[in-house]
């Protein structure tokens, strides 16, 4: 198996390089893999400048170990010879500069492609090893779990993980959490308010307590240990966060929900793979999330807000892929090619959901949650309820996005194959 490490960035690296580079520099000198770090820049900023020289340095550092530093201007390059043969709309949705979570995923599944990898290992800029961040923390590496177990066999695994049910096959996800800053930005609010927020946002009613006890501790204790669990539903507590997470061929045969500022959009794979049945493995190697201290901004939280909504739409919809026996049933021993057909004729379906009712859920989030407490977030209710339908009417073309890459994906991964992603990047 070849694989691929990715750190895509919004932000200086300096903190996270250095960090993983030691990851990497592991896996080659006590694991005997050769594995490349890719820095994957997502805008084009002052401080995209800054990044080059420190790789540079830390390239004079590690002269053993590959680091490609892809800039924007790389990647637009790379998607103009990529899609050059297929439907604009294609491009265009790989090449706007929108924040879009499903995208940003998808484009690291088509560069280990160009890369020639079958897996990938993604860690995030805001995010680093527990090691670096605590002196008592042993010196333990998430890298080391998951080239053990990523692409076996589920017949490899220990008896005692096994006890669930899921499909004989390679094993496609190795991932675990964060330490640190809460994965939702919601520090302001009741754990009453939080839990009326999930169940808004599509979660089981059954396992929203004991979710957001794992999710959302006041004061969360530092230690360490090495737990393997299966993840056996989106609802389990135990899905990988995107910023520890290692996978193997899924993105070859899924492509995320292109959407547009949509919160958990690049889960799509992961959960769908969970709702077929496919092995996926958690651990307990987490890394560390750094907490940036900003005040309130009241323009940062309406985005971080329109966010939630999508999400909260997206989730809904989709739990009818994530949390269904017919889904199951009606794919279990398919083709990938059958599966994608189905998924298109229910992603379909959802485009035709009660808009009324939709729109009512994301009203729902602005009057029980953020009304419910602090006046300042009032204006950002306002906000919610003012723009509901303009969310739902980017959903349903984030939506229509999705069947577009699900009925090109295999055409779009067979190109990447054949394509050196190396010819894009300018190594001056």
């Amino acid at each position: 198996m070849k694989s691929v490490f990715f750190l895509p960035t919004n932000r200086s690296i300096e903190k996270c390089v250095k960090s993983y580079i030691l990851e990497v520099n592991y896996a080659k000198e006590k694991l005997q893999c050769d594995i490349p770090l890719v820095i994957v820049e997502t805008n084009k900023e002052s401080f995209t400048e800054e990044n080059k020289k420190i790789i540079i340095e830390l390239q004079k550092q590690y002269k053993d170990l590959e680091m490609i530093h892809l800039t924007v201007e790389d990647q637009k390059k790379y998607f103009e010879k990529l899609f050059e043969d297929m439907d604009p709309e294609i491009k265009e949705i790989f090449e706007e500069t929108e924040t879009n979570y499903g995208t940003a995923m998808n484009k690291l599944g088509l560069f280990t492609c160009s890369l020639g990898g079958d897996a990938f290992h993604r860690r995030d800029s805001d995010t680093r090893l527990c090691f670096s961040e605590f002196k008592e923390a042993e010196e333990k590496y998430p890298i080391e779990v998951e080239m053990n177990f990523l692409g076996k066999k589920v017949s490899e695994l220990p008896s005692e993980l096994t006890e669930n049910k899921v499909q004989e096959g390679d094993i496609w996800v190795v991932g675990g959490n964060y330490f640190g800053e809460w994965n939702l930005d919601v520090k302001d609010f009741s754990r009453e308010q939080i839990y009326k927020l999930y169940q808004l946002l599509g979660f089981e009613e059954d396992s929203i307590e004991e979710i957001c006890a794992e999710a959302f501790q006041e004061q969360a204790e530092f230690f360490q240990r090495d737990d393997l669990s299966l993840v056996t539903s989106v609802n389990d507590g135990l899905n990988p966060d995107c910023g520890n997470v290692s996978v193997y061929r899924l993105f070859e045969e899924l492509p995320n929900v292109p959407g547009k500022n949509t919160l958990a959009a690049d889960y799509f794979m992961f959960d769908t793979a969970t709702a077929l049945g496919l092995p996926v493995i958690h651990h307990t190697r987490e890394v560390f999330h750094e907490y940036h201290s900003d005040r309130f901004q009241m323009e940062k939280k309406k985005r971080y807000w329109y966010g939630i909504a999508k999400f909260a739409d997206y989730f809904n919809l989709y739990m009818k892929i994530y949390n269904s026996k017919e889904f199951y049933n009606n794919n279990y021993g398919k083709s990938w090619d059958e599966i994608r057909e189905n998924i298109i004729d229910i992603v379909q379906g959802f485009i035709l959901e009660d808009v009324i009712k939709r729109e009512e859920r994301i009203k729902d989030i602005a009057q029980d949650v953020l009304r419910s407490g602090d006046e300042k977030y009032f204006p950002i209710a306002d906000e919610l309820q003012k723009n509901a339908s303009k969310y739902i009417e980017e959903s349903n073309k984030d939506y229509q996005r999705q069947i577009l890459l699900l009925k090109n994906w295999k055409n779009i991964i067979k190109k990447a194959k054949k394509i050196e992603l190396r010819d894009f990047v300018d190594q001056k």
